[in-house]
């Protein structure tokens, strides 16, 4: 019985600095990818209504989707997501802007100021060499990419 207890303290020491950088990684994918689909989810619904639509990204990865022109068909907010789903006060959002038009063709519209075209997302609960931080990036034509901007390789569809 004690052997059995000192060798499961001794795995358990070895494996739980493992769990949180797994758990770190994954809370970057989970808002990574929650802003991925909000960002989808936006472009949709401009080509679904023909119409202008904003998507809105707060510093802690919440967002919200609405119109840009507001009527009794289009509503000044059509869905958001909150911060606290899936992600933890570690994981950091950075964006070159907070907000992104779409066209009602689905493309970034460029009448609109400056848009949103790159998030990164990070966590700083995991070391700096586990770390795997994602970047959201959003090209002209409404095309929304998750990627590593570590990975440098050319072919590798994981870089950025």
């Amino acid at each position: 019985m004690v052997v059995t207890v000192a060798v499961l303290i001794a795995v358990s020491t070895i494996a739980i600095p493992a769990f949180q950088t797994s758990i770190g990684n994954a809370q970057i994918r989970t808002v990574a990818e929650s802003i991925r689909n909000g960002l989808q989810l936006a472009r949709g619904e401009a080509i679904k209504r023909n119409g202008r639509i904003r998507f809105t990204l707060q510093n802690s990865g919440a967002w919200q989707i609405g119109c840009v022109t507001v009527a009794a068909d289009c509503p000044a907010v059509i869905t958001q997501k909150s911060a606290v789903e899936g992600a933890s006060s570690n994981t950091t959002v950075s964006a070159d802007n907070n907000s992104v038009v779409f066209s009602g063709f689905g493309t970034r519209d460029l009448a609109a100021a400056a848009a949103l075209t790159v998030v990164n997302v990070t966590n700083a609960q995991v070391k700096n060499e586990e770390r795997r931080a994602l970047r959201v990036m959003l090209n002209a034509g409404g095309y929304v990419k998750v990627c590593d901007p570590t990975v440098t390789a050319a072919g590798d569809t994981r870089a950025c």
